[in-house]
């Protein structure tokens, strides 16, 4: 390792990575964010209450290298509204496909009929796992695509190509 990128390692900002909404990052230091964010995320799973709060924290984190990932494409950071728009919606319609599959079968449910229950459950479980395909495909997006050539409107490009 040359002095010049062991330089550049030591002047990284993280700040500037996990909290700033400003400016392009490259698609390595979108992932080292995004473990980060991902180990702090499991490891305060591990605690009951604070975790909640921690994990309700780590939003801004995962949004600031997340838009600016998108800077670095040369795409709107408003783009990271996608995933999530898509999950609330789809949480939504979750729930109501269990509450009127519920009400449609109240009577086979109250005799315990196993396939009353998979009818109540197994769509929700579908449209759940349609909705980790958008966030996994969204993920995989900003995380492999090549950042675009040159300076773009949202400054200069990380790796100074």
């Amino acid at each position: 390792m040359t002095t010049e990128s062991s330089h550049q390692i030591q002047s990284f900002d993280w700040q500037k990575l996990l909290f700033s909404f400003e400016g392009r990052s490259r698609r390595s230091h979108f992932w080292i964010g995004w473990l980060i964010c991902l180990g702090v995320g499991v490891v305060a799973g591990w605690i009951p209450l604070l975790g909640g709060l921690i994990s309700l924290a780590l939003i801004w984190p995962n949004l600031a290298i997340s838009v600016k990932r998108l800077h670095d494409m040369g795409h709107s950071g408003w783009l990271v509204a996608i995933p999530w728009v898509v999950s609330i919606v789809g949480i939504f319609v979750a729930i109501g496909l269990i509450g009127v599959t519920a009400f449609a079968n109240a009577a086979a449910l109250e005799r315990e009929d196993p396939a009353a229950i998979f009818a109540l459950i197994g769509p929700a479980l579908g449209l759940f796992g349609l909705l980790t395909l958008v966030n996994l495909g969204f993920l995989l997006w900003i995380g492999v695509s090549d950042s675009q050539a040159g300076d773009n409107r949202f400054g200069p490009n990380p790796k100074g190509l």
